[in-house]
């Protein structure tokens, strides 16, 4: 009974997130919405929240408050922001060279960075003149985190032209009067003169003839804030934050660079609210905030294109699965799975192999729905980067363990379950870190239909392989351990099943991936690496099956293939990329090189202990 409370407690958690989450920063509803334009993607600010601060932290909220919250206050009251440590550096000899007391956490503010920025930027640009094959890991981390530096800076001046400064400063009450101004103000914003462009035109126009001795000591201070706006015009151009969709033309800008370029009625409406937004919220006046967060959003969608209205209104799913983390609590869950089997050994209580389907069953559901998600807000398969690889070849893993469970009852589906789910989530976690998930499309890939087909085709065959190497570690573990024949048999049996599933997928993925070349560049086969990756795989699977009926291997062989095959899978799905060159190379996985070493080296090493130790067995 207790252990089926936990098991329901969790579920209650992982239905009762997203609502607790929403709660958090009530007056940001709105403002989480208001549509960004982000590397050709029209993205939610909350989610545009959240990258930038997983690129600046690793986290995707601080100090327990929404990302959205943090970036409202880098941008409207930076000052206030300074001392917020969100800047991860990895390396403590980074530290130390710019004269900073280390971190326990890793984590620094920027005002503890201002003073040593010089140096940084020093040390950046002796590191981006090594190239880029040759530099050192504490290097790469330097430019990694000069760049964030920089780019907080960027955001940091996004609003200046909101606020009063005494570059716009104007004390006569005529000039005040002739340009709209208010009399009890001396020093002005940015945007109070630009407003006024048309007036202060006009005057300035009427010294154009005039001599400087004729010029009055008011006019002086006119002439001076408008050389200031123009210098501010030069300083702050091609700034980060594109949330102005343009008058004509598909690029949005930033506030600065719609303000410097002349401003639409509509484009001007729209400053005029972002205006309301930074005053309400310098003031602590979150409600004036909120409605005028809710009134931006009305205002811009009557600047879009119907396509980028169609977008937006996915924004709410986008923030509920950003806010869910469904993959993680999918992680969760499998984890849970492989604890209750792991339990089981100590006792023959039928309660622990129900929990461990409950905890499987469980984690599929928010993985299934989190992919749902994405291919909705996407409008597209979850195939198209390494991310979505993973998540995608975790969950037909996880599916085929729940189709061996239905028929074989014995913990060995879960098992196999669990295991790819939580590792192929946890490889997945380390790329969600790097940014955005929900990129656009590379242009190579821009096909639906042969996402939905090829790509599709030949991910599944990569995850039924990857089931087919797991059954292999695990008839290995079973026959190192001298378990009875029945058990090994079964084991068997279900790894030959899978390994003709997977051989099925990956030969008719890559017949499908040579039509689509055939398509594409003009002919089906080109012995591209990626091609050459492939048709290893199926080759291999081949050759395995060719052995076993040809009687020249055994079960204890197959399993030893089975284990290789997921070598092969692996330099088939990754390193061939390594490799930089071919029409398949897409450049996204950077890093991976020392990890599949690792990978292959200790699966060697495994093959090696667990062959020895089967064959001392079958010796005696």
């Amino acid at each position: 009974m207790k252990t089926r409370s936990i098991f329901l407690s969790l579920i209650v958690c992982l239905c009762l997130t997203p609502t607790a989450m929403a709660q958090e920063g009530k007056f940001l509803d709105h403002f989480k919405g208001i549509p960004v334009l982000q590397e050709g993607r029209l993205k939610p600010l909350d989610t545009y929240a959240r990258n930038l601060l997983i690129q600046f932290s690793g986290k995707d909220s601080y100090d327990h408050a929404p990302a959205a919250a943090w970036l409202a206050k880098l941008l409207f009251t930076p000052f206030h922001a300074a001392d917020d440590k969100v800047f991860l550096i990895n390396n403590p000899e980074i530290a130390t060279a710019l004269n900073i007391k280390p971190e326990a956490g890793r984590r620094y503010s920027f005002a503890e960075l201002k003073d040593a920025f010089p140096k940084l930027v020093q040390l950046k640009e002796e590191a981006a003149n090594i190239d880029e094959r040759q530099r050192t890991l504490v290097e790469n981390e330097i430019i990694r985190v000069a760049q964030n530096v920089e780019l907080y800076i960027d955001f940091s001046e996004d609003f200046l032209w909101a606020y009063p400064d005494q570059d716009f400063t104007i004390t006569s009450p005529e000039i005040k009067k002739q340009l709209g101004l208010p009399q009890d103000q001396n020093q002005f914003s940015f945007i109070d003169m630009a407003f006024n462009a048309g007036k202060i035109k006009d005057l300035m126009l009427g010294l154009k003839n005039k001599s400087k001795e004729q010029i009055l000591g008011p006019q002086l201070e006119l002439m001076s804030a408008v050389n200031n706006m123009v210098h501010w015009t030069k300083d702050y151009q091609n700034l980060p934050f594109e949330v102005i969709p343009p008058a004509e033309g598909n690029d949005w800008l930033s506030p600065w660079d719609a303000i410097s370029g002349g401003l639409s009625e509509g484009q001007r409406k729209l400053i005029g609210l972002w205006y309301q937004m930074a005053q309400a919220y310098a003031a602590g006046n979150f409600i004036d905030f909120d409605m005028a967060a809710q009134s931006y959003l009305g205002a811009v969608k009557e600047n879009l294109k119907p396509r980028q209205l169609n977008i937006i209104r996915k924004f709410p799913l986008e923030m509920t699965y950003e806010a869910a983390k469904p993959f993680l609590w999918a992680r969760i869950f499998y984890i849970l799975a492989f604890i209750f089997f792991i339990i089981s050994f100590t006792s023959s209580k039928k309660v622990w192999y129900v929990l461990g389907l409950l905890s499987v069953v469980a984690g599929f559901i928010p993985h299934t729905l989190g992919l749902v998600a994405r291919i909705i807000i996407m409008a597209r398969p979850p195939v198209t980067n390494l991310y979505e690889t993973f998540i995608f070849v975790g969950f037909i893993s996880v599916l085929l363990g729940l189709g061996i469970e239905y028929f074989n009852r014995r913990w060995l589906g879960l098992v196999t379950a669990a295991i790819c789910g939580t590792i192929l989530l946890f490889i997945a976690g380390r790329y969600s870190a790097e940014g955005d998930t929900l990129k656009m499309l590379v242009a190579v890939l821009n096909s639906n239909f042969w996402l939905a087909t090829h790509v599709t085709t030949i991910t599944m065959g990569y995850g039924a392989t990857c089931v087919a190497g797991i059954l292999g570690h695990i008839w290995l573990i079973q026959a190192s351990l001298g378990k009875k024949r029945e058990v090994l048999d079964n084991t068997y049996k279900t790894t030959l099943g899978i390994m003709g599933v997977a051989l099925t997928l990956t030969f008719l993925g890559t017949n499908l991936g040579g039509i689509w070349a055939d398509q594409s560049w003009g002919r089906f086969w080109g012995w591209d690496p990626k091609e050459n990756g492939a048709l290893m795989i199926v080759l291999w699977l081949a050759i395995l099956f060719h052995a076993k009926f040809a009687m020249m291997i055994d079960d204890f062989g197959l399993a030893i293939g089975c284990v290789i095959s997921m070598m092969v899978v692996m330099w088939a799905w990754f390193g061939v990329n390594l490799l930089s060159i071919g029409l398949h190379s897409y450049g996204f996985t950077s890093g991976i090189a020392n990890a599949l070493i690792i990978y292959a080296a200790g699966e060697i090493a495994f093959i090696i202990l667990t062959a020895t130790l089967v064959i001392r067995r079958r010796s005696t």
